[in-house]
């Protein structure tokens, strides 16, 4: 090994016009690299912030890599060792952009297989929302509490992933607990009356059910099922059936 080394150090010269060279070089690859990061920048802007800077970084460090060995190859340097260096430097940026080229790599899959589209509502993990953008990166969406979240595709690719939207909206399960000394008649008409009521929230094809689902000596359990269109109004359509149904059954109990 220490031979080698001195061999190489014996083929490096110190020659002026060669160090001139190889400062010239530097020197273009420095503006070489301001120049096309700047380019990737306005190239990719409009895609996403996180694309860029990824897309920037690979596209400066390529530039240097390609620069350092153009000048380790005007001092003399073995082929096999530039060889080294540039299988190093490839190394260093595949293993700095693993996540970029992961999302990158899932973003593909996300297509390829169309498990969701812009405006779906789909679950990954305990994340809910409607998805709002898909990029090279992250898919974007938007919660019901309106709060933005952004899930790497990777991560995506990797986890369970319900799609809650369906062609006829999503039903919904309202439950309740009554009195026995109520009429069931009478409850399940009015429920069936306040599904009219939010009739604008609902999927017009599909009407409002009321289904008996337990019977105790005091109590019954019933649930008043739903198709709506927005499922981000699930909770909210939820209480205002129990508010309305609570008033009703009051009007009901002092006639």
């Amino acid at each position: 090994m220490s031979l080698q080394i001195a061999r190489v150090a014996l083929q490096i010269s110190v020659d002026p016009l060669q160090l001139a060279i190889v400062a010239l070089i530097l020197v273009a690859t420095w503006v070489a690299s301001k120049l096309l990061g700047g380019f990737v920048s306005k190239t990719f802007r409009r895609i996403n912030p996180n694309v860029t800077f990824q897309a920037k970084r690979i596209v400066i460090w390529a530039t240097w890599l390609i620069g350092a060995l153009l000048a380790l190859d005007q001092l003399g340097l073995e082929l096999n060792l530039v060889l080294i260096a540039l299988a190093v430097g490839v190394v260093i940026i595949i293993i700095a952009s693993r996540d970029f080229l992961y999302n990158l790599a899932a973003h593909e899959t996300i297509n390829l297989y169309n498990q969701f589209k812009i405006g779906d509502w789909i679950q990954v993990g305990k994340v809910f929302g409607r998805v709002v953008d898909i990029t090279w990166n992250d898919t974007v969406l938007s919660t019901p509490n309106n709060e933005t979240v952004y899930i790497p595709n990777s991560t995506i690719t990797k986890s369970i992933l319900t799609n809650r939207t369906t062609q006829g909206g999503i039903r919904i399960s309202v439950p309740m607990t009554i009195e026995n000394a109520l009429s069931l008649k009478e409850i399940e008409q009015t429920l069936l009356a306040i599904g009219v009521e939010l009739q604008e929230e609902l999927v017009p094809e599909f009407k409002p059910e009321v289904r008996l689902t337990k019977i105790d000596a005091k109590t019954s359990k019933m649930e008043l099922l739903l198709r709506i269109n927005n499922p981000a109004k699930g909770k909210l359509i939820s209480s205002e059936v129990l508010k309305r149904l609570k008033i009703k059954l009051e009007d009901l109990q002092n006639q």
